[in-house]
């Protein structure tokens, strides 16, 4: 707290915040004495006069009484936000540092790139000692032969695409995970990729496969790769960055490919089928459990379902990527619905109390000066230090079963109750029902406000309706004060 409230004051070492502050206090101190030189004034006219000693009296006072209520409403606004900065450090929601903790455990986006598909055939090339290649038919029919000649073996790549189509199957079940007081959107997938692919050159072949595994995943296991329904009898080369084999293809020959595994992940899901590659038939089915259509976002660079639709089973949505001789940038996925953070919403209501403190004491003055009676300075003391508590209870309250909402709820009820007998004890009618008022809807009102998602609208509405309550309050106020001044005066 210390530390926190040097920082403020490390604020003023600014010459514009200095101004700003002197201003408004000499503003204050201004509108103290002008009100009590105004009802020196009146009594004068009531023919009960008071010497200048009264006048300056009252004014010292006066000022006295603003400036120690100032202080104080200063230091429980400092209280709050301190607390609410305490909170979002030790229970605010997510964090970087929890989230690369959960990416180290758990696993990180899950990005999953094309299997790629290479045919080659070897070809053998001379060269005499100088570095030119001979040609051996022609050096065969003559009677020269060199003395030394060097034998090099090449690896000559077919041009084109040997992959014919692709189905893929994707089942992604959500699994937030928890790590401090925040919640991350985790998930599980398990993914069978098929292909069809055929040796579309005039001779034999080596296939050279290349697989990539997700980019930086922690884990990735029930690792099943099967060429025509049966195992691949090639050995697989797996070095955690992709998976790896080659077999021989006869012209013509032709074969079906799967690839399944399972895998979990954070945040997001996407598939890159390969920047600029042609796909004669390309299809994703993509079953997201427990997600409704509502729920849908996708990863930026990433093209929209060609069909959405609820799963068979109602265990979620079905989303569907179709292409057929297409050419795409475009990436497919999905962006896990983000869960709701407690610890972060009370933090924002925590950041919002000071604002609803300064208002809540600005009507309730308001109220009783423009009703022609002062208020009870130690009602105001303690409605500010039950607003106080009463966001720090709701704080509180939120980490337990009630949560955020019921928190809230407890919480206003109880100091609005609070507020509700000492008003009542101290004030006339009017100013305590609008008292209490004024708690409850700053209490309860004032950080539901702040959660919603239209915050600027409904803001702005309230500062409407409180700018026309103190202007009603106001005209009433001059025309009771018009009425007495007309009335006779009675001997």
């Amino acid at each position: 707290m210390f530390s926190y409230f040097t920082q403020f004051l490390s604020r003023f070492e600014s010459k514009t915040i200095r101004l700003i502050v002197l201003a408004a206090l000499g503003v204050l101190v201004a509108a103290v004495v002008l009100g009590s030189f105004i009802r020196w004034l009146r009594r004068r006219k009531q023919h009960s006069p008071t010497a200048w000693t009264g006048l300056l009296t009252d004014s010292a006072g006066g000022v006295l009484k603003a400036l120690i209520g100032l202080a104080v409403v200063v230091g429980l606004c400092l209280h709050l936000k301190f607390e609410g900065k305490e909170f979002t450090r030790l229970r605010g929601g997510v964090s970087d540092r929890n989230r690369a903790a959960v990416e180290t455990i758990w696993g990180r986006p899950h990005v999953q790139r094309e299997l790629s598909v290479h045919l080659q055939y070897p070809t053998t090339h001379y060269y005499d000692k100088d570095g030119l290649e001979i040609d051996m038919e022609r050096l065969a029919a003559t009677t020269t032969q060199p003395i030394s000649f060097r034998k090099e073996i090449r690896q000559n790549v077919v041009p084109g695409n040997p992959v014919l189509s692709a189905d893929h199957r994707i089942d992604l079940t959500p699994n937030y995970r928890r790590k401090g007081t925040g919640t991350y959107p985790g998930f599980e997938t398990r993914a069978t990729f098929r292909y069809k692919f055929r040796n579309f050159s005039e001779r034999k072949v080596e296939a050279r496969f290349h697989f990539p595994m997700p980019a930086r995943q922690g884990l990735v296991d029930e690792i099943d790769v099967r060429i025509d329904g049966k195992p691949v009898a090639q050995k697989l080369v797996m070095d955690g960055e992709a998976i790896r084999w080659g077999m021989d293809l006869a012209a013509g020959e032709q074969h079906e490919l799967s690839i399944a595994y399972h895998s979990r992940g954070l945040d997001h899901l996407r598939l890159e089928p390969g920047a600029g590659r042609e796909m004669e038939q390309y299809r994703i089915e993509m079953l997201c459990r427990e997600m409704r259509k509502d729920d849908l976002n996708y990863p930026v660079g990433c093209m929209t379902p060609t069909d959405i639709a609820p799963a068979a089973d109602g265990s979620g949505v079905l989303l569907t990527w179709n292409l057929r001789s297409a050419v795409s940038r475009l990436g497919m996925g999905v962006v896990l619905p983000r869960p709701r953070q407690e610890g972060y919403r009370a933090s924002q209501v925590l950041d919002a109390a000071p604002m609803g403190l300064v208002l809540l004491l600005t009507m309730v003055l308001v109220t009783h000066l423009l009703g022609g009676k002062g208020p009870h300075w130690l009602v105001m003391f303690l409605l500010a230090v039950a607003y106080d508590l009463h966001y720090l209870l709701t704080a509180s309250l939120s980490d337990y079963a009630p949560g955020l909402y019921g928190g809230l709820a407890i919480s206003a009820g109880a100091t609005t109750i609070l507020a509700a007998m000492l008003s009542l004890k101290w004030d006339a009618r009017f100013q305590a029902v609008a008292t209490v008022v004024f708690f409850a809807v700053f209490a309860a009102g004032w950080p539901l406000l702040k959660l919603s998602e239209d915050e600027i609208l409904w803001t702005t509405v309230l500062y409407v309706v409180l700018l026309t309550y103190v202007v009603v309050l106001a005209v009433r106020m001059r025309r009771r004060l018009t009425a007495a001044e007309v009335s006779p005066q009675v001997p």
